[in-house]
């Protein structure tokens, strides 16, 4: 081999040794906390806060109703392997009190248990479901991620647990609260931009979204179903009919993602839009963004029924 070869070789080999303890001895990046989040509105405020960390899990991810949702054994490790669970609350997710008696979780976050979060009473008996013995007689609302200022609640709260299980990302979950504080408050202006002059009475099929009206300033006179199985009955149809026409209604918002049947009984020859509107994203991706889409798409439904 001629000589300049053999040096060329000699030279390549010292090159590669150098740079051989760096790549096996390298420590490997931090892995942050496991974390399962049960709904996808939450699971995005999350995912956003674990930007540059990690990805939460999203335990209902097939857009299935939390109210009366049975798990599958796959969503049930999740929650045993987890370092943290985040949910709602037993109105709202009616089968995890005994997910986490059987489990003897200890690493449950309850939002609604959250000392900043605002409550509001529940209107109907939508929500007296899955109600814990011994509680107080008067249900809340669990729908509280329909608040802006629900949303800065638990961004503040989820970035100090993980913060707790994982200080060395302490900061990077600071940072990224800190930007989706930001990003509310734009999409906050935003809807209230939408929604400016909307004040005429609505009807909703069913109460979901009175924390999104307290916080916007909107009129809802009333429901179609006070449960979520019931459908009214013919005599409870007419008085509705009779409503509509009394106080010049004009809007009726239904539940994504299925146009009940019972809104064109209700509104035949009667001049009133009717309009799709969806409280837990179920045509939308899981992902960090999500919650804002949701929110903006909730405004632009009830602008575009409030037009007329």
């Amino acid at each position: 081999m001629p000589r300049s070869q053999l040096l060329f070789l000699l030279r390549i080999s010292a090159l590669l040794l150098c740079m051989l303890p760096t790549t096996l001895y390298a420590s490997e990046p931090h892995s942050g906390p496991k974390v399962a989040v049960t709904i996808k509105p939450v699971y995005s405020l999350v995912a956003a806060l674990m930007t540059g960390v990690g990805e939460p899990e999203l335990i209902i991810s097939n857009n299935a109703s939390p109210h009366h949702y049975s798990l599958r054994p796959s969503e049930r490790r999740l929650i045993a392997h987890a370092d943290l669970v985040i949910w709602v609350s037993p109105q709202l997710e009616s089968f995890m009190p005994r997910v986490i008696d059987s489990m003897q979780q200890d690493n449950t976050l309850r939002l609604m248990d959250v000392a900043a979060i605002q409550h509001l009473p529940a209107r109907t008996s939508h929500h007296q479901h899955g109600t814990e013995p011994h509680a107080s007689t008067q249900i809340m609302d669990p729908h509280i991620w329909l608040s802006p200022a629900n949303a800065r609640a638990i961004i503040n709260t989820v970035s100090q647990e993980l913060s707790k299980l994982d200080p060395a990302n302490q900061q990077r979950y600071m940072n990224n609260r800190d930007t989706l504080h930001k990003r509310i408050s734009i999409t906050e202006d935003k809807i209230k931009n939408l929604l400016a002059g909307k004040n005429e009475p609505f009807l909703s099929y069913h109460d979901a979204y009175q924390y999104f009206e307290t916080a916007f300033g909107l009129n809802n006179a009333g429901f179609v179903s006070t449960g979520a199985e019931i459908s009214p009955s013919a005599r409870q149809v007419h008085k509705l009919r009779e409503k509509i026409k009394r106080e010049n209604i004009h809007c009726l918002l239904y539940e994504a993602p299925y146009r009940p049947a019972l809104a064109d009984t209700l509104t035949q020859d009667l001049d009133i839009k009717t309009t799709e509107v969806d409280a837990i994203g179920v045509r939308l991706a899981a992902n960090a963004d999500t919650w804002f889409e949701l929110m903006l798409r909730v405004a632009e439904a009830h602008a575009s029924c409030l037009s007329f």
